[in-house]
C-alpha cells in the first residue's frame, strides 16, 4: 500500500504560510530564499528532483493526481523529509497556471553558480545574455544552450529574475542542470580574458556573416536586449562582431534564434577539433 494512504497528509488552506510562500515566490513578492521556484506539476517536480535540486515542500491535491505515478512521487518525497501538504481544488487552482492540472505542486531550490564554478574546456562554449527583458526568451536561451552543449549561460546587466515562472517554462527544465551566472558585465569580460575566450559579439549591423567567423577554441557568445541590441560595453569588448544576413523587410530575428544559429554553428566548427565539446 503507497505511503500516502497511510500517512495523513497535514491539510493547507489558502491562508496557510507555506501556500502564501509559494505564491510570493512565484509572483516575486515579499522576501524569499536566494534561488527559491515554484514548481507547477509532476513533470516540473520529477525533473527538478532528476537534476538533484532541494524540495522543500510539496502540495498534494488527492482528488486530482492522475495514475500512481503522482503517488509514487509524493511517497518517494515523504520517504525523503519533504514537507507534504494536502490541499483543496481550489487552493491548487490559486498555486498553478495551467488547464487540467495534475494534482501537484512544489517549493524547490535551484543551486547558484559561481564563474569560477564553470567547467573549462579547450572547446568550451559560454553563452553571454546582456540585458535581457523577456523572462520567456531566457528560459529559451537556456534551453538552446543546453542542446548546444555550452559550459553555461552567464547573465549580465541582469533585467530578469533567473528564478522567474516563464524562464523554468520556456527553458522546459533545462535550467535545472544548466550552469547559470549573474555576473556584472566588467567581472564576466575578466573572467573570460582570464581563460583565454575568444569573444563572438552578435551584431545585427557587423559586417561579418555569422558562417564566416572562427568559433574553433573557447568562445563566447554574446547576445544583447531584444529592443536595443548589444550594448556599447560589448561592442568594444569583442574580438568579433558578427551578423546573420536578412533578405526579407525585417532586420534581425528573435534574439533566440540568432543564438541558436551561432551556437549550432561553433558546434558544427568544433567537433573533431579536441574532442570535448563541451
Amino acid at each position: 500500500m503507497p505511503i500516502t494512504h497511510r500517512i495523513r497528509l497535514a491539510p493547507a488552506g489558502s491562508g496557510h504560510p507555506r501556500v502564501r510562500q509559494f505564491r510570493n515566490i512565484k509572483h516575486n513578492r515579499g522576501r524569499n530564499a536566494a534561488g527559491s521556484v515554484a514548481l507547477e506539476g509532476l513533470w516540473a517536480i520529477r525533473h527538478a528532483l532528476d537534476a538533484s535540486l532541494s524540495i522543500e515542500v510539496v502540495f498534494v491535491c488527492s482528488t486530482l493526481l492522475r495514475g500512481d505515478d503522482g503517488r509514487r512521487l509524493v511517497d518517494e518525497l515523504c520517504a525523503a523529509g519533504t514537507t507534504a501538504l494536502e490541499v483543496s481544488e481550489r487552493v491548487l487552482g490559486r498555486l498553478v497556471d495551467r488547464d487540467g492540472p495534475d494534482g501537484l505542486a512544489a517549493i524547490a531550490h535551484l543551486s547558484t553558480c559561481r564563474l569560477d564554478d564553470l567547467a573549462v574546456g579547450e572547446t568550451s562554449r559560454i553563452v553571454v545574455a546582456d540585458g535581457f527583458e523577456l523572462a520567456g526568451n531566457l528560459g529559451t536561451l537556456v534551453r538552446c544552450a543546453d542542446g548546444a552543449g555550452a559550459a553555461g549561460l552567464v547573465v549580465t546587466d541582469r533585467r530578469i529574475r533567473l528564478t522567474h515562472p516563464l524562464v523554468l517554462k520556456a527553458s522546459v527544465a533545462t535550467v535545472f542542470s544548466m550552469p547559470l551566472v549573474d555576473a556584472g558585465r566588467a567581472e564576466a569580460l575578466g573572467w573570460l580574458r582570464t581563460h583565454r575566450f575568444r569573444v563572438i559579439a552578435g551584431d545585427p549591423g557587423a559586417p561579418v556573416s555569422y558562417r564566416d567567423a572562427d568559433y574553433r577554441g573557447r568562445v563566447a557568445i554574446v547576445l544583447g536586449n531584444e529592443r536595443y541590441g548589444l550594448a556599447r560595453f560589448w561592442v568594444a569588448a569583442a574580438d568579433l562582431g558578427v551578423s546573420i544576413p536578412m533578405l526579407g523587410v525585417a532586420d534581425s530575428l528573435n534574439v533566440t534564434h540568432a543564438a541558436a544559429l551561432l551556437l549550432y554553428e561553433a558546434l558544427h566548427q568544433q567537433r573533431g577539433t579536441s574532442g570535448d565539446g563541451g
